[in-house]
């Protein structure tokens, strides 16, 4: 069967059965050791980073000390604490965590282009000519990692691997930290891969790895030895035999995706979980989303609302619109969809609540006609109060002018960082 996949040719003078392509680099512990960058009265110390200073929250981020006396990301602050007396935690700062990526993709740059950034701790290079010979790759990536520490700070070490595809150098990044490098060569594949667990690969989560026990696949050899074919049966489509020809060492090609939602959520502090208090967390959430929605051009045509009780109780609801970036009309639908879900909540306090834009449209496009009404216009005056407000609020500060009275969140709305996408400048005065 033929394989679009990447198949740049190297010249023969850059071969040498390695057949390397891609550096990937993946900053370790990032948003602990940025605070021990930050803070030299920690450094070698166990930190957690918290979304929320709460005893009741998990910890998002774990230095290299905390996770040695088995603190990891995920460990609730209390039982953290009990683990490790004296544990120094601190409260997540994704300003800065944006502020220090960008320093330190500028450093990388310097040194080689980076192709694409994965999240906000790891990015992927394109080797090229003398670049993919083993010992300049090698010396790339020492070069790489000595400018981060010498010119964005001496905590910030990172983990590079280099690999004839992105899956395999990724993988290799992970194999030695912290501060290392690896390389995967293809003449020496699978190699080192077999000293690993299948759900060592990106791609390769909890459900996917029963799926594969149950077809009698438990190691890398025996990954391995799967065909495209069969690895297409198991994950139920192309992106099984994508992972068979990235395992192989040849790059799948990307496939183009178009952004259909705009989420934000939030999983609150004690004293905003009462329901009366929720819903102003849920209607300043949407409005964060209509801001959003304006600074990139866009329209939803639709809102969803997830809401989970403090004693795990899953509730939801998702109402269509015409398209809009109006955050009057998207509030009026908020509130409806609060009280569908209020009047179905069983306990008196709401834990966690995410707000959804649906149904994606850039703002210069025109639904189609049957999906054109009249009330759909958007209100002049309302556009023109909007683009007034974010204009201060941009100016000035987050939350200097709101839609209704503001409600006490302690700022905790501002610009969050999932690790799969980085928040622009902007975001921290949505």
């Amino acid at each position: 069967m033929a394989q679009n996949a990447d198949t740049t040719e190297l010249d023969e003078r850059w071969r040498d059965g390695a057949e390397l392509r891609w550096l990937y680099l993946d900053m370790n512990s990032y948003f602990a050791s940025c605070a021990q960058q930050d803070e030299p009265a920690i450094r070698g110390r166990p930190v957690i980073v918290v979304p929320v200073m709460s005893d009741y929250t998990c910890a998002i981020a774990a230095s290299y000390q905390a996770k040695a006396l088995g603190v990891k990301t995920g460990t609730q602050v209390k039982e953290a604490r009990e683990k490790i007396p004296g544990l120094i935690v601190r409260e997540a700062r994704p300003d800065r965590y944006v502020d220090l990526h960008n320093k330190i993709l500028e450093q990388i740059d310097h040194v080689i282009p980076v192709e694409k950034v994965c999240s906000i701790d790891e990015v992927v290079c394109r080797l090229m000519g003398p670049q993919c010979l083993e010992a300049p790759a090698r010396a790339l990536g020492h070069r790489i990692q000595r400018r981060i520490l010498e010119n964005v700070g001496e905590c910030l070490t990172s983990s590079i691997g280099i690999a004839p595809s992105r899956l395999l150098a990724k993988t290799a990044a992970d194999m030695k930290k912290p501060l290392g490098l690896t390389v995967l060569r293809q003449d020496q594949l699978p190699g080192a891969l077999l000293g690993l667990d299948i759900d060592e690969f990106a791609g390769i989560g909890r459900s996917m790895k029963l799926r594969l026990n149950k077809v009698g696949v438990e190691t890398v050899r025996e990954l391995w030895d799967m065909s495209p074919s069969r690895m297409r049966q198991v994950w139920r489509g192309i992106m099984g035999e994508n992972f068979w020809y990235a395992l192989h060492g040849t790059d799948p090609p990307e496939i183009e995706t178009q952004r259909a939602s705009i989420t934000h959520g939030h999983v609150l502090a004690q004293e905003l979980r009462p329901v009366e208090h929720a819903r102003g967390v849920a209607r300043r959430l949407t409005a964060k989303c209509g801001s959003r929605l304006r600074r990139m051009g866009y329209k939803c045509g639709g809102l969803h609302i997830y809401l989970r009780g403090a004693d795990g109780e899953k509730l939801e609801a998702a109402t269509r619109f015409s398209v809009t970036s109006d955050s009057f009309r998207m509030l009026q639908a908020c509130d409806e969809l609060w009280a569908q879900c209020a009047r179905k909540l069983k306990g008196p306090r709401v834990k966690q609540i995410v707000v959804t834009c649906l149904h994606l449209l850039e703002a210069g496009m025109k639904p189609d006609l049957f999906g054109w009404r009249p009330e759909g216009e958007e209100d002049g005056r309302h556009m023109n109060l909007l683009s007034a407000l974010d204009g201060i609020n941009q100016r000035f500060g987050k939350d200097k002018v709101t839609i209704g009275p503001p409600t006490k969140m302690h700022g905790f709305v501002g610009a969050k960082i999932a690790f799969n996408r980085i928040p622009e400048q902007p975001e921290f005065w949505e």
